[in-house]
């Protein structure tokens, strides 16, 4: 039995490592669900920047993780939802991905552009599951 999580990009599908794995074939253990995080820093102020929101939502996803003894190196699948989503946004969220997972275990990803989240300052929310094997 596998301990770590297969990322495959196989030949037929879009080359996308750079952003995400096309299938994340995760061992068996405890899965953890990350809900979805946004540019809140700890005092409930928002980074006030798209691309500040991008890097704090990810800090936020670490430190959920970390809080049930989980790593980013762990992480499967995310979802991640922009306010008026441009494909510049992908620099920034390609800096963001590398920055959290090593590039040959990027977790499978869907990109979701939105026209509103939760309040009007929030601009970027991503949420994701990881998979501590057992």
């Amino acid at each position: 039995m596998s301990h770590s999580a297969r990322h495959l990009n196989p030949p037929g599908l879009m080359d996308s490592r750079r952003f995400f794995s096309q299938v994340v074939v995760a061992p068996s253990g405890t899965t953890v669900y990350v809900a979805g995080q946004t540019g809140y820093r700890v005092d409930r102020s928002i980074a006030s920047s798209k691309e500040g929101q991008m890097v704090q939502a990810f800090e936020n996803v670490r430190i959920a993780l970390e809080a049930a003894q989980a790593r980013m190196d762990q992480v499967v699948s995310m979802t991640i939802y922009i306010v008026d989503y441009s494909e510049a946004d992908l620099e920034t969220l390609a800096l963001c991905t590398a920055a959290c997972f090593p590039a040959h275990r990027m977790p499978a990803s869907t990109l979701v552009p939105v026209p509103r989240l939760a309040r009007d300052e929030l601009l970027f929310e991503v949420t994701m599951t990881a998979v501590i094997p057992g």
